[in-house]
């Protein structure tokens, strides 16, 4: 082989490993731009999950409480009338001792 056409084929295969890093680039910066989107997006959906019962606590149903003449402590005695709650209400507090 002469050098002059192992030149232009070194060459060659340089452009063509440049172009596939630029590929290569972009794709990682698009995985990484859908990583910290999802994390967001995860971040956002706990915070409603665990915020959306207090909210419709303190939005929604207190105001009937308070209408009603009724506390979250009468709220709580009705629930410890039902069957099989009264069990479950002990278990947790003998288990936190």
């Amino acid at each position: 082989m002469p050098p002059e056409n192992h030149h232009t084929e070194m060459k060659e295969l340089m452009e063509q490993n440049a172009e596939l890093l630029k590929e290569n680039n972009d794709l990682l910066k698009r995985i990484h731009r859908n990583a910290v989107f999802s994390f967001w997006i995860k971040i956002i959906w706990f915070a409603v999950l665990i915020g959306l019962p207090f909210a419709l606590y303190f939005y929604v149903l207190e105001p009937y409480f308070a209408a009603f003449g009724s506390s979250y402590e009468n709220f709580l005695d009705g629930l410890n009338e039902l069957p099989g709650f009264k069990g479950i209400d002990q278990m947790f507090n003998n288990s936190g001792r």
